[in-house]
């Protein structure tokens, strides 16, 4: 497992500093998907508006840092605006990582409230939803990302859930948690994500699904 280097730390806390100062621009786009201000707050999310030195292309997403209690160990960044990311930067994607930093878990903190059970979903937005529903939830960047010493944070949890999407990536994540850690699926219907159901449905419809 990577360590991040003295200069790392430095670079992430000042991004953490910078860019929740700006979190006001993404307030509108967050209440859209049922995240409200004291949420967003406490979760270190922000806007890349002073960005540090090579961040330039990233002015105007969306800053969701990986909070742990040593401080943000890394960030990923999400377009805000309504169009095909690939057609307007071809080289850019809806979602960007810090360069350089070892692929972690998201909200790890969730791991100490869970309880004997934790679940997972694909992405950080679907993450704290989960979490906010009062369903504590790690996120995970995609299944390829996974990685081996991860199994250690999930053995003692007598129960894994996992957010399947209904779409060809959604499964591949759900194989990835079912083979990795005997996760139980969490299928969701075609096009319809976790935080798309929380916001459309609420706190019940989540917690119901998980029970099933």
């Amino acid at each position: 497992m990577a360590t991040l280097s003295v200069v790392q730390r430095k670079s992430l806390a000042r991004a953490l500093d910078t860019y929740r100062k700006h979190l006001d621009e993404g307030l509108e786009y967050l209440a859209g998907r049922g995240i409200d201000q004291a949420a967003a707050l406490s979760a270190g999310l922000g806007v890349v508006r002073d960005p540090l030195p090579g961040h330039e292309y990233l002015v105007g997403r969306l800053a969701i840092p990986y909070l742990t209690p040593a401080g943000p160990v890394n960030y990923n960044f999400r377009c805000m605006q309504d169009h095909s990311c690939k057609e307007v930067h071809p080289h850019q994607g809806k979602y960007m990582m810090w360069h350089g930093l070892p692929v972690t878990l998201y909200n790890v903190e969730a791991l100490h409230v869970a309880g004997q059970s934790i679940a997972a979903a694909e992405g950080e937005i679907d993450a704290l939803s989960s979490t906010l529903a009062g369903i504590p939830c790690v996120g995970i960047s995609g299944a390829t990302k996974w990685q081996d010493h991860w199994k250690n944070v999930f053995e003692d949890f007598s129960s894994v859930y996992a957010w399947q999407e209904g779409d060809d990536a959604g499964k591949k994540f759900g194989d990835r948690m079912v083979a990795e850690v005997n996760a139980i699926r969490v299928v969701l219907p075609a096009r319809e994500d976790v935080n798309s159901i929380w916001v459309a449905s609420g706190t019940e419809a989540l917690r119901a699904r998980i029970r099933k």
